[in-house]
């Protein structure tokens, strides 16, 4: 509170100061530096000590009451007890009002903006702060050399340093130096005129070269094409703020921050006619028809491009391979076959086993059942036992051949479902047999 108190009292004689002056005087158009220290009186949430700081601006007078100034700023606050430190380095764009232009005393008022990044406790954030205040300018010499002081009040957003609270407010007290860079103007004579009628010739109107209507010694670009629209430096205008300029850019209306080629026309990398910024298959192979986002067409919806679809007219919804091409339900593995009554795979078998766990290892998403069957010799439950055996062998062979196990699953079905005649030697081998069952 004693902290408050105190600035509001500065802040106070401050703005009696500048009701006291009166009179008028004529800007130093001169650019100029103002480096000054600050006395800090921080925010009582903050449970910081007040400190020192500095103050580094550059800047000049725009009109008869008005100068702007650029700043950097930076202080150190220590917590009173000592185990942390508000380090805050900023940027502010001030504006500073002077109710008169004294070359001896000039009071003024200032309001600004701009951005604080403040590093406390190991977090680093950066939050927009304000600041308002008021204060008085002397000026020592001819030259223009100044001593300044004002009184600010500086609302910092920050909001991540300590989360109880939403943003600080400190007090500032800068005194410092007003440094004019270059020569001062020399003002004219007045010479006293002899009281002698004259005609006095019409002025002529500034020399415009380029005819852009901005005259000679304000244009940036004196050699502006006939009929472009310029902007107040007398540079041709962009639009769209892409880099070209609008006589130049055959597109307009590209969206902010997009990438143009010369012609200020969106960037479409892969060549497949749709831009970059809304392509979301950037890298499309060359020649390949797309559709409105940049994607490969897939005219039967199976899931494979057409460029890669061996069978571009598969049937709605059924499953297909890494080729387009339809996946049978049931799979019936041909030459996969076992020694005479147990589970012992022929060597025959081997190459065709090896060729589905290289289909299957390339279609992680395909679930399959591994299905044992038997001919109708011997008892059903000697039959279902050996065909869970021999199921199983197939899948265990598949999972160490790289399929996924949990892709997998091994069920011996015994004598049932039989695919050819059981009184026959043809129809018997026809019916010990492993099947694929694709499940999904």
């Amino acid at each position: 509170m004693k902290k408050r108190n105190m600035a509001h009292a500065l802040t106070a004689s401050a703005a009696l100061l500048v009701c006291a002056q009166a009179g008028a005087g004529e800007p130093d158009s001169r650019w100029y530096v103002a480096p000054s220290v600050s006395f800090i009186g921080a925010d009582d949430d903050r449970k910081a000590k007040n400190h020192l700081g500095g103050q580094l601006g550059v800047g000049r007078s725009v009109s008869d009451s008005w100068n702007l100034e650029f700043s950097g700023v930076g202080d150190n606050l220590h917590t009173d007890d000592g185990a942390n430190t508000f380090r805050q380095r900023g940027l502010l764009l001030d504006g500073l009002y002077f109710f008169n232009r004294s070359p001896g005393f000039s009071p003024y008022a200032v309001i600004g903006a701009g951005a604080l990044r403040t590093t406390y406790a190991g977090s680093r954030n950066t939050n927009p702060m304000a600041n308002a205040g008021l204060g008085v300018m002397h000026t020592f010499n001819d030259y223009g050399l100044g001593l300044r002081a004002d009184a600010r009040y500086r609302v910092d957003r920050d909001d991540n340093s300590i989360p109880s609270q939403k943003h600080f407010g400190d007090w500032l007290i800068n005194v410092g130096l007003v440094i004019p860079l270059g020569a001062k103007a020399v003002a004219p004579v007045a010479m006293a005129a002899p009281v002698v009628a004259a005609v006095v010739a019409p002025s002529a109107p500034p020399a415009d070269s380029d005819n852009d209507g901005v005259a000679d010694k304000k244009d940036r670009c004196p050699n502006t094409p006939a009929g472009a629209r310029v902007n107040a430096d007398g540079c041709e205008m962009d639009s769209d703020a892409d880099g070209v300029v609008d006589s130049k850019d055959r597109c307009p209306n590209t969206p902010a921050g997009a990438k143009v080629n010369a012609e200020g026309c969106e960037l479409d990398g892969d060549a497949d006619g749709v831009v970059d910024s809304k392509d979301r298959c950037p890298n499309t192979p060359a020649g390949a028809k797309v559709n409105a986002e940049g994607c490969e067409l897939d005219g039967d919806a199976d899931g494979v491009v057409d460029s890669k679809d061996r069978c571009p007219d598969s049937k709605a919804g059924v499953k297909v391979d890494n080729n387009g091409c339809e996946i049978a339900e049931v799979i019936v593995l041909k030459g996969v076959n076992f020694e005479t009554g147990t589970d012992r795979l022929t060597k025959d078998s081997i190459s065709v086993l090896d060729g589905v766990a290289d289909t299957l290892s390339k279609r992680p998403e395909i679930t399959v059942e591994v299905a044992g069957y038997t001919d109708n010799r011997g008892s059903a439950a000697l039959n279902q036992k050996l065909s869970q055996k021999r199921a199983k062998m197939v899948a265990d062979y598949l999972v160490s051949h790289g399929v996924k196990a949990d892709k997998l699953s091994a069920k011996g079905y015994g004598a049932a479902n039989p695919v050819a005649d059981n009184s026959t030697a043809a129809g018997k081998a026809q019916n010990r047999r492993v099947e694929l069952h694709i499940l999904q």
